[in-house]
């Protein structure tokens, strides 16, 4: 090697161990990042919120905000167990991955193989469908196709997925990005074959309790304002728990941040907790590498993100060249992420007990706090646009309330619409007289999706459902050749429930 090369191979030596020695001594000043997102819960009005940092393979930041319930007023703390979500997703991946590890199931098996009464409604998909097609939304669903089938029903883990098969595929397998619920639903039911585990009983012993996430649970069924659990909140007011034991792999799991921050030290260690190998380096990478492609759009400025991925399980995108790898959760009065970003050996938690956007603006908040140390003010960015949305949606239902046609009346006499009808994926609904007025009931979830009908226009009568978080509704009665009834259909604004798929036939 000539001199001069010599000289520049130290330089560069030099420079790198500089860079160490920097890294090494820079200082994060968490009272300023404390001070950010107390304003932040202020400002939302998030009744409940709870943050966790990991840096460096410790706890730097864990605290609690707000209340865990605004009509009994106690604290929120890090043992304080919050609804995550589809953060629960991650651990049924994990779960599938620890049965590839013991030899009792391949990635590449047929799901139909595994479960010999699943079907989809495209045959083909049904034939070809993979365990791990399971796992990264590509099984031809159309995003929250189905959720219906769990929220709040009666069905179980198995009648939700057996009535998927009516649901009309948007698209062909692998095709494009379907978030589906039902299908990490379905990887709990092949679990439960594969094991002879439940889902819950395989989770809690190969994954919680060996990690010491012991307070972490698979149920809300149970649960009390005695106890230290955070209550879900819509608009500010508690609300009662809804049992998602039939989605329980897809969005069950309660956890503290003391938990939480258990699992996101077990993926940055790519499966492995103090001396134990809860699931292999090679399953780690199988989990977090590209299944599924996202748009990330055009990512045409610096810190753009320029890809955006679905693994098992997880979200995947670059953030300042780095690879950053996520998922969030949010069900009506509960809001959560979970946050891991190797390269830079961080990984944090957020969880809320009421949707709110601040969740989203902490996220970036916190990666820009490590990665790249900018003061870009992301919940106030975030506050505007939520007040901007909701105007617009406010308005949205106020024209719509007012369009209808003056002076109409229905088709027939009231009594003829009474009667029983059938959707044929949801099942069965109810229209029957309540007080003088036409009264619904979408059976499978009765006690949330019952409510009195007033006429809007002609053979429309505008409803609402007695659950909180979703908006006012208006049915349509359709008038066969007979001059009776023929079925009725629900427009219901809601991107997560799609009651505008839904036909229910006059059967009686």
């Amino acid at each position: 090697m000539r001199k001069t090369e010599i000289r520049f191979a130290f330089m560069a030596l030099g420079l790198i161990l500089l860079s160490t020695c920097l890294y090494s001594q820079k200082s994060y000043n968490y009272e300023e990042l404390d001070s950010y997102i107390e304003k932040g819960v202020e400002d939302f009005n998030v009744p409940g919120f709870a943050v966790g940092i990991v840096k460096n393979g410790e706890v730097v930041f864990q605290k609690g905000y707000g209340v865990r319930n605004t009509e009994t007023g106690e604290a929120v703390d890090t043992k304080t167990l919050f609804g995550i979500a589809s953060c629960s997703k991650a651990f049924t991946a994990a779960s599938m991955a620890i049965l590839v590890d013991e030899g009792k199931v391949d990635w590449n098996d047929k799901v139909a193989d595994r479960l010999s009464w699943f079907r989809m409604y495209d045959p083909a998909i049904t034939n070809d469908l993979r365990i791990d097609d399971l796992l990264c939304h590509r099984s031809g669903m159309q995003t929250f196709d189905g959720d219906l089938l769990w929220y709040g029903t009666n069905y179980s883990r198995r009648e939700v997925v057996e009535r998927i098969r009516y649901r009309k595929n948007k698209f062909g397998l692998g095709q494009k990005f379907g978030y589906s619920n039902v299908m990490f639903i379905t990887a709990g039911e092949v679990i439960e074959a594969v094991s002879g585990k439940t889902w819950e009983e395989f989770v809690t012993e190969k994954i919680l309790l060996p990690i010491g996430m012991n307070s972490t649970t698979t149920t809300n069924s149970g649960f009390d304002k005695s106890m230290n659990v955070a209550w879900p909140h819509i608009n500010g007011k508690p609300r009662e728990f809804i049992n998602y034991d039939n989605s329980g792999p897809a969005a069950s799991l309660n956890t503290s941040t003391e938990d939480f921050l258990k699992w996101v030290r077990l993926m940055l260690n790519k499966g492995v907790s103090g001396e134990d190998t809860v699931f292999s380096e090679k399953q780690y990478y199988n989990l977090t590498q590209p299944h599924t492609l996202l748009n990330a759009g055009r990512a045409e400025k610096p810190g753009g993100t320029h890809f955006m991925t679905y693994g098992l399980g997880w979200f995947m995108q670059d953030y300042e060249g780095l690879k950053v790898i996520q998922h969030g959760g949010g069900l009506p009065g509960f809001h959560s992420k979970v946050v891991f970003v190797p390269e830079d050996s961080l990984g944090f938690v957020i969880m809320a007990n009421q949707i709110s956007p601040l969740v989203e603006a902490i996220y970036k908040k916190i990666l820009d706090f490590y990665l790249i140390d900018e003061q870009k003010d992301w919940a106030g960015l975030y506050l505007d646009y939520d007040i901007k949305q909701e105007a617009m949606k406010k308005e949205r239902e106020k024209e719509k309330l007012e369009s209808a046609k003056k002076g109409t009346q229905p088709t027939l006499e009231l009594a003829t619409y009474l009667g029983d009808y059938k959707d044929e994926m949801y099942g069965n609904a109810q229209i029957s007289m309540k007080d003088d007025m036409l009264y619904v009931s979408l059976l499978p979830a009765k006690e949330m999706f019952s409510a009195t009908l007033e006429h809007w226009q002609y053979n429309t009568f505008s409803f609402h459902f007695g659950d909180p978080f979703l908006p006012a509704g208006y049915l349509t009665f359709s008038i066969g050749e007979n001059g009776k009834p023929d079925y009725f259909t629900i427009d219901l604004e809601n991107p997560d429930f799609h009651f505008f798929k839904l036909k229910f036939v006059k059967t009686h």
